[in-house]
This record gives structure tokens, C-alpha cells and sequence, in this order.
């Protein structure tokens, strides 16, 4: 009998001291669960800081991958350009005006001078290859001649460019395309829309030279 009630008595003693460590470590999950207000702020300070680091990087980096992406498209532009002069000399076609046929779908324009300045599609019903050249020596060059120019020449791997802003504001631009093209005294321009800076390609149709700008860079 006495043993008995000795082994009562241990069993309850332990008991008891299991409820009660049990109730402490449940105390101490609960007052570890999430953060204070100093380890937020602590957080929120870092957060920030790295924000502020990184985001003129970003913002440069970004840049950098629109000045790319123009160059690229001058690069291509200037070695169109040039395979229709060297054509043009191939021809002995100096101080002449001719047609080159079958240049990305359709027939390029050449000046006098040997370089591009004007494409005009196959399908177009006011052009032959017999009075084509008398009836276009000295096209009406504007900014349409230059998107032609472009999309002609850059073939299939052209962004795309408009020149839609003749008639309409800059904002309401579809938002698909990458250049505006313009025509300004000889010169076709082509500009970048996708960067708020004045990054633009210049074609000069004289002299055959192709140029990149990046102001404000």
C-alpha cells in the first residue's frame, strides 16, 4: 500500500512539473512570433537603402540597352547603304540616276551621287522599270520617303518606324513602334521613342552618311 502511494504521489509531481515547463516554452513561442517595431524599422531602413543603390544603376544600365539597340540599327542601316552604292559603281552608273532591282521586295531609288533615295514597292501601279527613273530623277522626298527608305532597306529585321506624327500628336503614336521618321533638309532622322532622351539615327540621302546622336546622355 505504501508502495503505492509513493508511486502515485511521483507520477503527479511529474506531471505537473511537464505542464508547467510546457506552458513556459508556449509563453516564449508567442512572445518571439514576428517582428518588433525596432527589427521592422531595422528592415525597412535596409530596404531602402539598397533601393536607392540600385536604382540609378538600373536606370543606367536600361539606357545603355536602348543606346545599343540604336547603334545596331545605324550599323545595319550604313551597310545596307553601302552594298547599293557599291552596286551603283558596279553599274558604272556615274553622275546617274538608276533603279536596283529586287532589294528586300522592292526597287530602290539611287541618286546621282550613287546613294539610296527612295523605295518603291513592286506593287506600286505608277512605276515601270521603262519610265520609272525619268519620272522619279527628282522624287518629292518627305517623311514618308524616308520610312520607305527604311523599311526597305533594313528588309525584314526593321523595328518599326512611322511617321504618323505628320498628322497627329507624338502621344497618340501606336505603341508598337520604336522610330518616328522625319525629313529635314536633305537629312532623314530617324527617332528613338522608346527613351525620353533625343537618341536618334540620321541618314544624310547627298552624302550616303549614316549618323548616331545621343544627346543628353
Amino acid at each position: 500500500m505504501m508502495l503505492r502511494y509513493i508511486f502515485v504521489y511521483i507520477r503527479n509531481h511529474n506531471r505537473k512539473t511537464l505542464i508547467h515547463l510546457t506552458s513556459i516554452n508556449h509563453t516564449r513561442l508567442v512572445n518571439n512570433a514576428g517582428f518588433s517595431l525596432f527589427e521592422f524599422v531595422i528592415v525597412l531602413v535596409v530596404l531602402t537603402t539598397l533601393v536607392s543603390v540600385l536604382l540609378p544603376k538600373f536606370t543606367v544600365l536600361q539606357k545603355d540597352a536602348h543606346k545599343v539597340s540604336v547603334q545596331l540599327s545605324a550599323d545595319s542601316l550604313r551597310s545596307s547603304v553601302n552594298i547599293i552604292h557599291n552596286v551603283w559603281q558596279s553599274q558604272g552608273s556615274i553622275d546617274e540616276t538608276v533603279i536596283i532591282d529586287s532589294y528586300g521586295g522592292g526597287i530602290v531609288l539611287v541618286g546621282n551621287n550613287g546613294w539610296p533615295v527612295d523605295v518603291i514597292a513592286v506593287y506600286d501601279s505608277h512605276f515601270s522599270h521603262d519610265s520609272g527613273v525619268q519620272n522619279r530623277v527628282q522624287p518629292s522626298i518627305n517623311n514618308s520617303t524616308c520610312r520607305k527608305l527604311w523599311n526597305g532597306l533594313l528588309k525584314d529585321s526593321a523595328p518599326k518606324v512611322s511617321n504618323e506624327a505628320d498628322n497627329e500628336k507624338e502621344s497618340e503614336v501606336e505603341s508598337d513602334v520604336i522610330y518616328l521618321a522625319e525629313f529635314d533638309q536633305g537629312i532623314c532622322r530617324f527617332r528613338y521613342l522608346l527613351n525620353e532622351d533625343d537618341f536618334r539615327i540620321e541618314y544624310d540621302l547627298a552624302t550616303g552618311l549614316v549618323s548616331t546622336f545621343f544627346e543628353h546622355y
